[in-house]
Order: C-alpha cells, then sequence, then structure tokens
C-alpha cells in the first residue's frame, strides 16, 4: 500500500486494483472492470458476480471509497460510466472484445503488480488473485467460519471454498 509510484497511472491502476479487490471482498478483475458509478451507493457498493450470478452488497470501507474518489475526475461520475479505467464503453462493445480488453489489462495489471511486489521485497508473485487469495485467508485465520468466507466470496458452495483455502494454505 505504501509504495510510491506517482507520475505511472497505469502502475497507480494496478495498485488501485489490487486494493480495491482486496477491500471489496476480494472482487475479481472481470467484475471490477464491469463497475459502474450507478452502482454505488452512497457508501455502499452493488453488483452481481459474473461468474456465479451472486448479488452483493457491500459497505465501501474508506480506503476503497477513496481509491473511487480519485478515478472520479478520469472516468466521469455519470451513472453508466464505467469506476475503473479498464473498459471503454465506445470501443469494448462486444463480448469478445469485452474479454479481449480484461484479459490484456488482467496481464499489464499483473505484471506492475509483481514488479512492486518485488521492489517492496515481496516474494509471492503478486497477482490480482492474490489480493482475493488474501482476503479470504485473513478471514480464515481470524477463525470465521468457512460458511461465511464462502459467502464472502460468493462461491457456490462451500465446497469450493473449502478446496479454494486449501490450495493456498502454506
Amino acid at each position: 500500500k505504501a509504495i510510491n509510484i506517482s507520475g505511472k497511472p497505469v502502475v497507480q491502476l494496478s495498485k488501485d486494483v489490487f486494493l480495491f479487490s482486496y477491500y471489496c471482498q476480494g472482487m475479481n478483475l472481470t467484475d471490477l472492470a464491469h463497475l459502474r458509478w450507478s452502482q454505488i451507493v452512497q457508501d455502499r457498493l452493488f453488483y452481481v458476480r459474473a461468474k456465479t450470478g451472486k448479488e452483493f452488497n457491500l459497505k465501501l470501507l474508506e480506503p476503497a471509497s477513496q481509491i473511487l474518489e480519485y478515478y472520479r475526475p478520469f472516468t466521469g461520475s455519470k451513472p453508466d460510466n464505467y469506476v475503473f479505467p479498464i473498459l471503454n464503453a465506445e470501443r469494448h462493445i462486444t463480448p469478445i472484445q469485452i474479454d479481449n480488453r480484461i484479459h490484456k489489462m488482467n496481464s499489464l495489471i499483473n505484471t506492475h503488480l509483481k514488479s512492486m511486489g518485488r521492489t517492496v521485497g515481496i516474494e509471492t508473485p503478486l497477482t490480482t488473485y492474490v489480493a482475493r487469495h488474501s482476503y479470504a485467508t485473513v478471514l480464515k485465520t481470524s477463525g470465521i467460519p468457512i460458511a461465511v468466507i464462502s459467502e464472502a466470496l460468493g462461491h457456490e458452495s462451500e465446497a469450493i471454498t473449502q478446496t479454494y483455502l486449501k490450495s493456498f494454505e502454506n
């Protein structure tokens, strides 16, 4: 969080995507890329997870709200505008264009995250999914029941969550 990357907008976006994901229950990049200003109402975030169709209604933590306010001047605050400068409604129209853009941005963001991680001495290669894994791990090590973690991550079953948590146990 403390790394200084001022003057590098794409690196700033990478850092903000990682942190926003963590602050918003491990929100994945696809859902984050599709996020529009209309889905933010006062201090709450409403979205449907693309992978499972599960509806989310989250209270935004202050650091997440600060990230949103940083992007408001860049992406505009019209209700239909995307929150983060990942997708462009005029350029990314078809599902294939949208998927390709998200895939490209995921690769670029992960490249920047890995570089930032190395710079600050983090041995684990940082990716957008590490934010999601970190969120889940913090819940698990805090003694939160698997059922609650499963609900928070939007998994279809607790069995998926158990497999998910076991996969990065060490």
